[in-house]
């Protein structure tokens, strides 16, 4: 359960909040009463007598909210605050807790022989009673002057409560719990009570943002990141400084040339930053023999501010969009339903490219989806245990016209489990993709 903590609206000088204990209790004298017959048939008329407005947590009419947020709106609102400490009572503790929170004129009182806590005893003077006809007449005659003159006092402002907004990001590792489409729920792995949501817009500035957050995030997996707080809500976030893709998509226009220096060799290709700090992958048929720190000339392709990705290739090759020479006649490509081997040639976050056995001479390499692959496969890939060279086999399932690029036939594939034929040919290049 959650409370909304937060002042509300003005304070109603006229009302009098009792925080006090309910129904049948054993009092200091070893006798049992009634501490509703007290507030019903006592405190609500004394208060009602002296043009004042009595008010509990569990008698307020015609609330559908629980009693310590009523409790909490009745101190929030109380112009005066009486509290009775006969016996041991967590709620009405909690409640005297809210009220020197808020710096509210307070009202001790408590039956003869209760154990009151030291620290209430030193800052208030608390008004004994005893349960009997002349002890609840003395009581009345005493908590009047008591009130009375609270209400004569020059009132103290009283405490505003605000939110607790740190100000400085939390540095820290995370282990992923859970891993959906959209968002990732972690935990801190040095305060494991520390729990919080990363979404799609919290990816890292340099990084690529998945189609689904589970293909890279996975379950188990220790990420780094910070722990913030946005809009009173704790999320975590791995983007770091000044987001910079108002300046990378004005810099990095289409077809301008650049000198990137290579910053990571992996098996998924060659990483090179850009001057200006924008991060992009050459293919590996396009970067052969490069290493750490080497610099090559590349061309922008494309920038995709939504995915957080920047598209280049080789200087030296040609562009994406360029159509190559004579364009494969359709009898030449394999037909839908086909089932055969093939090389996995470039490996992507959420699909690879393959090669087709029967067809290792076309321009164009074959798409297997990562929501086409088997379970294994679809794994290894999520885990980047994939690499150029992997055999598998695949049914055709579509053979057409590209969507995007004007003159190419795209091939789409769909990996089947089966015994993986031998190894044939040459893997294709795969410039043409």
């Amino acid at each position: 359960m959650t409370l909304d903590l937060r002042r509300q609206g003005s304070v109603e000088e006229d009302m009098v909040f009792f925080a006090m204990p309910y129904g049948d209790k054993e009092l200091p004298n070893g006798n049992t009463e009634n501490f509703d017959d007290l507030y019903e048939g006592h405190f609500e008329d004394w208060i009602r007598n002296w043009d004042l407005r009595a008010e509990r947590a569990d008698k307020v009419a015609g609330t559908t909210e629980s009693a310590m947020d009523v409790a909490w709106s009745g101190i929030d609102r109380a112009g005066i605050v009486v509290a009775d400490l006969s016996v041991p009572s967590t709620s009405v503790a909690m409640e005297l807790a809210w009220a020197l929170c808020l710096r509210k004129r307070l009202v001790v009182i408590a039956h003869k022989g209760a154990l009151v806590p030291s620290n209430a005893l030193g800052q208030f003077r608390v008004v004994w009673y005893e349960w009997s006809v002349r002890g609840l007449f003395e009581l009345r005659t005493s908590l009047q002057s008591e009130i009375e003159a609270l209400r004569r006092q020059r009132r103290e402002p009283e405490m505003d409560l605000r939110p607790y907004m740190p100000e400085d990001r939390q540095r820290a590792r995370a282990k992923v719990e859970e891993a959906g489409e959209d968002h990732i729920r972690v935990r801190d792995v040095r305060n494991p009570r520390r729990i919080a949501e990363m979404h799609k817009r919290d990816v890292g500035y340099h990084e690529t943002i998945p189609d689904q957050m589970s293909q890279r995030y996975h379950v188990g997996r220790d990420i780094p990141g910070f722990f913030v707080y946005r809009d009173n809500v704790l999320v975590f976030t791995q983007q770091e400084g000044e987001d910079p893709w108002d300046t990378w998509e004005r810099t990095y226009q289409r077809g301008s040339v650049f000198t990137a220096r290579v910053h990571l060799v992996n098996n998924a290709g060659v990483w090179v930053e850009l001057p200006g700090g924008g991060r992009s992958r050459l293919r590996q048929h396009e970067a052969v023999g490069l290493k750490e720190n080497d610099e090559v000339p590349v061309v922008i392709r494309w920038v995709d501010r939504v995915r957080q990705r920047i598209e280049i290739g080789a200087a030296n090759q040609p562009a994406t969009a360029t159509v190559p020479g004579p364009t494969p006649s359709l009898d030449d490509y394999p037909r839908p339903g086909e089932r055969q081997g093939a090389t996995v040639t470039v490996v992507n976050e959420s699909f690879v490219l393959v090669t087709l056995d029967d067809h290792p001479e076309l321009p164009t390499l074959a798409l297997l989806h990562a929501r086409r692959m088997s379970p294994s496969l679809r794994e290894d890939l999520e885990a980047g245990r994939v690499t150029e060279g992997r055999r598998v086999v695949v049914d055709v399932e579509e053979v057409g016209p590209s969507r995007t690029k004007p003159g190419r036939t795209d091939i789409r594939v769909r990996e089947v489990e089966s015994e993986l034929p031998p190894e044939s040919g040459t893997v294709a290049e795969a410039s043409a993709w």
